[in-house]
């Protein structure tokens, strides 16, 4: 049943990222993280979003990806990429805690109005630290403008699915239980 679920989800999940105005955010988005257990790593969604609970909104999207030679978080923020190709890598800056961090990316649209940039970031990263004390993250695409994330509230979030995401191969699939001695 989750395997026929999840396909239908990821696209939605992604195609949802919005770049909102802090206006159009307001007190309703938060930290959320959601986990969806499968007996193969590969069928199995950890995702951590930053939005508005049981809608389609969100500015945010985390999710735990297994690549050829690592495991790793897709971050995909929701920004003006006006100009720029479905595909083009583009530079972020990011800003957490003071800390500057610049990543390679590449532009994201699903469809009309919802688009963005991708990141692939390792679990290990400094980021991380940084972006699990709270506060405001800043991030600008190409030099544009700047945008901003709200990060209170994903310190917990952002823990389970860190830790969640490290161990995948090894987590126990949803109506199961871990084998003795896990």
């Amino acid at each position: 049943m989750m395997r026929a679920f999840l396909p239908r989800f990821l696209p939605l999940a992604v195609a949802v990222l919005l770049p909102f105005s802090a206006t159009a955010q307001g007190d309703r988005m938060q930290w959320i993280y959601n986990r969806y257990v499968e007996q193969n790593p590969l069928d199995t969604y950890l995702g951590l979003v930053y939005g508005i609970p049981e809608t389609d909104a969100m500015q945010a999207s985390i999710t735990c990806s297994i690549g050829a030679n690592w495991i790793y978080a897709a971050v995909d923020l929701g920004a003006e990429v006006e100009g720029l190709a479905d595909g083009a890598s583009a530079t972020v800056a990011l800003n957490a805690g003071g800390r500057e961090f610049v990543e390679q990316g590449s532009v994201f649209r699903h469809e009309e109005g919802i688009w963005g940039v991708s990141l692939a970031l390792a679990l290990d990263d400094p980021f991380w630290a940084e972006v699990s004390r709270g506060g405001l993250l800043t991030y600008r695409v190409n030099e544009r403008a700047p945008q901003t994330l709200p990060l209170d509230g994903i310190a917990e979030p952002l823990h389970g699915f860190l830790g969640d995401c490290i161990a995948i191969a090894e987590l126990p699939a949803e109506g199961t239980t871990a084998p003795a001695g896990k």
